[in-house]
C-alpha cells in the first residue's frame, strides 16, 4: 500500500524504522560534502543551501518525504547538490517534522489539562455561590460533600428522564425501564451548542450482554469486509480512470442483497476509496477518531454535530484496540438543496499489527425501508486503514460506503452525491489532510513573525476567530439540529433559494437582535479551480462584493495554514471607508471555500494584541464550491479539475437589534434581489450568459 518506493530494498529488507537511508540514523547533521575535514581538529562548516534549493527540496518533500536513491541523485543533479547533501537534508527535515508533531501533541495535552482545571474551578465556584436549578437544593460545598451533591443532581436528572420515558409509552406503563447511568456525551462543531441527546439502541447507555454480543459480531463482520475492500485488487471494485489512487467501488453484494425487501423509490448505494499521506502519527489519528469531540472538530465541514450514545465493553482492558462505540451524527454538504444525513453507526477500532490500525463504521440496522424520509442513511462498512510511516506521517486508505434515498436530493446535486464525491472518501480524506497540515504548520511556524505588530498569542486568536466564522457560515446554510436557525416561508421566492432567521439575546460573538440568513446554490459551466481563483482574487473583488464600493483593498494580516490546500486567513482593509474584513479561503479535492465577515476596528485590534476573540461579533458570508459530479464524454467524473461546478452563496445580515421585532416580507425580498444581483455579476464577469 506504500507508494514511496523505498519501503523495501532489492532483497526485501525492511528499512530502518526511523526513516533513515542505508541504516543510518535520522539524527545525522548535514555537512557540505559528507566528508569531515580534520585539519585543525574541526569539522568543515555546514553548507547553507540557496533559497531556490531549499524551496525545491521543500516542494518535493510535500509530495514524498522518503525519496529513493535515484530520486535523490536526480534532485542533486538538478539543484547542483551532492547526493549525500540531499540525503542529509531529507533526514534532518523528517526529524524536524517529528519534533514538531510531538511538540504539537504536548501543547494539545497541556491545553486540555488547563481547560479541565479551569472548568473544575468554575464548577466549584458556582456551587459555592448558587442554588441548583435542577433539584432546588443548596450547593454549598461546606454543607454538603461534593460527591453527595453530584449524586443528588444526577438523581434528579434521571427521575426526569424516567418520567419522560413513561409518558412516551402509555400502552406499557408497567414495563421496567433501565435508566441511563450517565448522560450521553454530545459534541458539536459549533462552540456553545449542545445537541439534544436521544436514547440509543436498547433504551439507554447501558448495554445488555445480548446487545454487546450482537454489536461486536456486526463490528467484526464489517471489519472483515473492509479488509477485502482495502485491497487494490478487491473483487468488488474497479479502478476509476480519473485517478490512479481513487477507486469507485461497485459492490453487487448490496445491490443484490435483500431482494425480498421492497426498496423505496430512489434507493441508491454509493461507494468510494482514496489513499493519501497525512501529516500526523498513527496513534494520534486513532485517538482523534475514538474521541467524538475531536472527531467533530476535525471534520466540521462534514459533521456539524455528533454524540456518543454508548461505549460498549469488549474486554479490551481500556486500550484503544478493540474499542467499540455507538455514535449518532449528522453529515452535510454545504448547500440548502441537500438535506442533512442522519446516521447511527457502530465504530470499532483495532490494531492489526504494530503500526497498522483500522477504524470501521457500520449501521447496526440496515433496513432499506427506513430510508424513505430522505434524511437517514445506512452506513455500510466504511472506515480507514492507518499505517505508520516515517517521521510523523501516516498513510491512510479511506473507504466510504452508504445506502440512502436520493429522491429528496435536488437534481442539481444528485450526480455529485451519487459519484461518491459529495460525501465520499475523497472529501473525507482531503478534509483530514487539510486539518492536519494546518496543525503542523501552525505548530512549527513562529506565529509572531507572520505579520508586523501581531504577537504569537494574537495570531492564535485570529486563527480561532476565523474558525468560528467558518463554522457559523456552515450553520447559516445547513441548519443542523445543534443550532437555533429556523426556516421561514417567503412568497414567490427565486428557485433554489432559502431563508432562515435567528433571534439572539446576549449571545457571545453575535449581534443581539433578529438575524437573517439567505442561501442559494447554482451551477456554473466553469472549473472549480477557475471560479475559486476569480472569487479569491483581490483584484476582482469589486466586481461582485457590494461592501467594497469599488475601493481597493490591502491585506494587513496573512496566515497560511495549509500551503498545499491554499488555506489562508487574511485581514483585509478597504481603502476609503477603512472597513476591515476577516477572510478564510481554501481549495482542494474536498471543494473550495471563500468565507468572510466585516469586523469592527477596536475588537480586532484587541485580538491582534492577544485578547480573547470569543466576543468579537461576526456575521459571515461567502461561497462554497464543489464539482458537479457529472461524467464528461470520456466517462470521467468531474472533480476539482473537471468541467462544471456548483456554487453556494450564503449571506447573513442583522435586520434589527430588537429581538422581538417582526421581519417584513419586503426586507426579505430586498435580500433576495441582492443575492440574485451578486450571482449575476459573477456570471457576467466570467462571460456566462443564461
Amino acid at each position: 500500500m506504500n507508494e514511496q518506493g523505498d519501503d523495501f530494498d532489492a532483497v526485501g529488507n525492511i528499512p530502518n524504522p526511523s526513516g533513515a537511508e542505508n541504516g543510518e540514523s535520522d539524527h545525522m547533521i548535514d555537512a557540505t560534502s559528507g566528508d569531515n575535514d580534520q585539519d585543525g581538529g574541526r569539522m568543515r562548516r555546514a553548507h547553507r543551501h540557496t533559497a531556490y534549493q531549499t524551496q525545491e527540496l521543500e516542494n518535493f518533500y510535500l509530495e514524498n518525504p522518503l525519496p529513493t536513491e535515484d530520486q535523490r541523485y536526480e534532485l542533486g543533479q538538478r539543484l547542483n547538490m551532492e547526493p549525500k547533501q540531499v540525503k542529509f537534508w531529507f533526514q534532518n527535515k523528517r526529524n524536524q517534522t517529528k519534533i514538531n508533531s510531538d511538540r504539537l501533541e504536548n501543547i494539545t495535552l497541556r491545553e486540555d489539562h488547563d481547560r479541565l482545571l479551569l472548568t473544575q474551578h468554575q464548577l466549584r465556584s458556582a456551587m459555592l455561590h448558587c442554588s441548583c436549578n435542577i433539584c432546588g437544593r443548596a450547593t454549598n460545598c461546606g454543607d454538603i460533600d461534593y460527591e453527595v451533591q453530584k449524586l443528588i443532581v444526577e438523581n434528579t436528572i434521571l427521575e426526569r428522564e424516567i418520567n419522560q420515558l413513561y409518558s412516551k409509552i402509555p400502552s406499557r406503563p408497567n414495563q421496567m425501564l433501565v435508566s441511563p447511568s450517565q448522560p450521553p456525551h454530545c459534541s458539536s462543531s459549533n462552540p456553545g451548542i449542545n445537541a439534544t441527546p436521544e436514547l440509543g439502541l436498547g433504551g439507554g447507555t447501558r448495554t445488555t450482554e445480548k446487545e454487546r454480543s450482537m454489536f461486536l459480531d456486526l463490528a467484526i463482520k464489517a471489519l472483515k469486509e473492509l479488509l477485502e475492500l482495502g485491497e487494490m485488487d478487491c473483487p468488488f471494485g474497479k479502478i476509476d480512470s480519473r485517478s490512479s489512487k481513487a477507486v469507485s467501488l461497485i459492490n453487487e453484494k448490496y445491490k443484490n442483497a435483500s431482494n425480498n425487501v421492497t426498496k423505496p423509490p430512489g434507493h441508491v448505494v454509493e461507494a468510494s476509496r482514496e489513499i493519501g499521506l497525512v501529516p500526523m502519527t498513527c496513534l494520534t489519528l486513532v485517538k482523534t477518531f475514538m474521541d467524538t469531540e475531536k472527531w467533530v472538530n476535525v471534520f466540521a465541514p462534514i459533521v456539524p454535530v455528533a454524540s456518543t450514545r454508548k461505549v460498549i465493553p469488549t474486554g479490551s482492558g481500556g486500550t484503544k484496540s478493540g474499542s467499540l462505540q455507538l455514535i449518532q451524527a449528522e453529515f452535510q454538504v454545504i448547500s440548502p438543496l441537500v438535506p442533512k444525513r442522519q446516521v447511527t453507526f457502530l465504530r470499532y477500532c483495532k490494531e492489526l499489527r504494530h503500526g497498522l490500525w483500522v477504524v470501521v463504521d457500520v449501521t447496526p440496522d440496515q433496513n432499506p425501508t427506513l430510508l424513505s424520509d430522505g434524511g437517514s442513511i445506512n452506513r455500510l462498512p466504511s472506515g480507514l486503514f492507518i499505517e505508520d510511516m516515517a517521521n510523523g506521517y501516516s498513510q491512510v486508505t479511506w473507504i466510504e460506503q452508504a445506502e440512502y434515498n436520493e429522491s429528496h436530493i435536488h437534481p442539481l446535486y444528485q450526480p455529485l452525491i451519487g459519484s461518491g464525491i459529495g460525501l465520499g472518501a475523497t472529501r473525507w480524506l482531503a478534509t483530514l489532510q487539510r486539518h492536519c497540515e494546518s496543525l503542523s504548520t501552525l505548530s512549527s511556524t513562529n506565529l509572531a513573525e507572520i505579520s508586523p505588530g501581531l504577537s504569537a498569542k494574537g495570531a492564535s486568536e485570529v486563527v480561532k476567530l476565523a474558525q468560528r466564522m467558518t463554522l457559523n457560515y456552515y450553520t447559516g446554510i445547513t441548519s443542523s439540529s445543534g443550532n437555533k436557525w429556523e426556516k421561514i416561508q417567503v412568497e414567490n421566492v427565486v428557485q433554489n433559494m432559502s431563508f432562515m432567521i435567528r433571534k439572539n439575546v446576549n449571545e457571545p460573538g453575535e449581534p443581539t437582535g433578529i438575524l437573517l440568513s439567505a442561501a442559494t446554490s447554482v451551477w456554473f459551466p466553469v472549473k472549480q479551480k477557475a471560479l475559486f481563483a476569480f472569487l479569491s482574487n483581490p483584484s476582482f473583488r469589486h466586481v461582485w462584493d457590494t461592501l467594497t464600493h469599488n475601493a481597493t483593498m490591502e491585506e494587513t494580516i496573512r496566515i497560511q495554514k495549509a500551503k498545499r490546500h491554499g488555506n489562508i486567513i487574511s485581514l483585509l482593509k478597504f481603502a476609503g471607508n477603512g472597513m476591515l474584513v476577516l477572510q478564510e479561503i481554501w481549495n482542494d479535492a474536498s471543494g473550495a471555500m471563500v468565507v468572510y465577515s466585516p469586523v469592527e476596528t477596536n475588537p480586532i485590534e484587541w485580538v491582534k494584541r492577544g485578547g480573547d476573540s470569543d466576543y468579537v461579533q461576526l456575521l459571515p458570508s461567502g461561497f462554497s464550491i464543489m464539482p458537479d459530479g457529472v461524467p464528461d464524454r470520456k466517462g470521467k467524473s468531474k472533480t476539482g479539475g473537471g468541467g462544471g461546478c456548483l456554487l453556494t452563496f450564503g449571506l447573513q445580515l442583522l435586520f434589527s437589534s430588537n429581538p422581538t421585532a417582526e421581519l417584513p416580507q419586503g426586507y426579505v425580498k430586498n435580500v433576495e434581489v441582492l443575492m440574485v444581483h451578486t450571482i449575476g455579476k459573477i456570471k457576467s464577469a466570467l462571460h456566462i450568459y443564461t
